[in-house]
Formats: structure tokens, C-alpha cells, sequence
């Protein structure tokens, strides 16, 4: 009873697609004059490349002499043999070097510490606003909602100071597989 119905209308696809009020005159369509100029334009830079290409690489190749009366050398080819193991080795394990993970994880590990470290920095002020905040909730009458935003806060808290062991622990973890 309160609500305005709203109608669905079909607009033709000519109302909605041809842009004529935007020109004036014989603009609107489009001449012999426009066809044609839009393309030779492309045609005619086209050409003019493709002449500077040839001109340029053509006098590039005709311009090396190279002497008649000098011998053509060939190099020797000589038979490939396929060098096989006389015995393969079984209870060998590769030695790992561990040099680029190493260093790669210790960039990552150095990279990541101002980012762990703002975070931590910041976690209690945020946790603090979110507390007092939750206690608004108390006051309005809404409890649970409340309840539950200081558990998390706090939870959220928790974890992120105990980020940097988390993440050292990993680290450990890593370098031990």
C-alpha cells in the first residue's frame, strides 16, 4: 500500500545507442570523404614502415664485402659419445647447499619484521578502542553483542603479540625439513 510500484519499461536499443545528438548537421553520418581518409591513413604509414625497414636493413647487408680469395674454414666435427656411468650410486643423498633458500628466507624473515613489529605496536590501542566501544553495547541493553566484542578484541590481542613466536617457530620448522 506504501510502496511505489515500479514498472519495468523496454527501451529500444536505438534510444539507448545511437549517440546523433552529439553531432550537428551532415556529422551525424559518416562521408565518402571520412571512409576513405580513415583508410589510407593506416595504409600509408604502413608502406612508409615497411620502405624505412627495407631500406634500412637492405643497405646493411650490401654494404659487407667479403673477399673472394679468402678460404671458407669449416669447423671440425667430432664424433659425441655418450659418456655412461660404469656403477650408480644408491645410498648416496644429495648435499644441500641451502644457500639461496637460506638467504631468501632470511630477506622474507627481515622484510616482514617492521610489519610484525607496527602491528604488535598498534594492537593495544586498537584492542582498547574496540573494549570501550563494546562498552556502548552494555549501555544500550545489548549484552551479547558485547560480550562478544570484548572476547574477541582480547583474542585478537593474544595473538597478535604472540605473532613473533609464531612466526619464529616457523622459522625453526622450516630450517629443520
Amino acid at each position: 500500500m506504501f510502496k511505489k510500484r515500479i514498472k519495468t519499461e523496454v527501451v529500444p536499443a536505438s534510444e539507448y545507442t545511437d549517440y546523433s545528438d552529439r553531432f550537428h548537421g551532415d556529422e551525424k553520418y559518416a562521408t565518402l570523404r571520412h571512409v576513405a581518409m580513415a583508410a589510407t591513413i593506416p595504409s600509408t604509414v604502413a608502406v612508409g614502415t615497411g620502405l624505412f625497414m627495407f631500406n634500412k636493413f637492405n643497405g646493411a647487408h650490401s654494404s659487407t664485402i667479403t673477399p673472394v680469395t679468402a678460404p671458407v674454414q669449416q669447423p671440425i666435427l667430432e664424433p659425441i659419445v655418450a659418456q655412461i656411468p660404469s656403477a650408480i650410486p644408491v645410498n648416496t643423498f644429495p648435499q644441500q647447499t641451502g644457500i639461496i633458500a637460506d638467504k631468501s628466507l632470511e630477506i622474507l624473515a627481515t622484510a616482514l619484521d617492521p610489519v610484525v613489529q607496527i602491528l604488535v605496536a598498534i594492537s593495544f590501542p586498537v584492542a582498547s578502542v574496540i573494549m570501550v566501544g563494546a562498552c556502548f553495547w552494555f549501555m544500550i541493553g545489548n549484552s551479547e553483542k558485547a560480550w562478544n566484542a570484548i572476547m574477541n578484541a582480547g583474542l585478537g590481542y593474544v595473538l597478535i603479540n604472540l605473532s613473533p613466536i609464531i612466526l619464529q617457530i616457523l622459522k625453526q620448522i622450516g630450517e629443520a625439513v
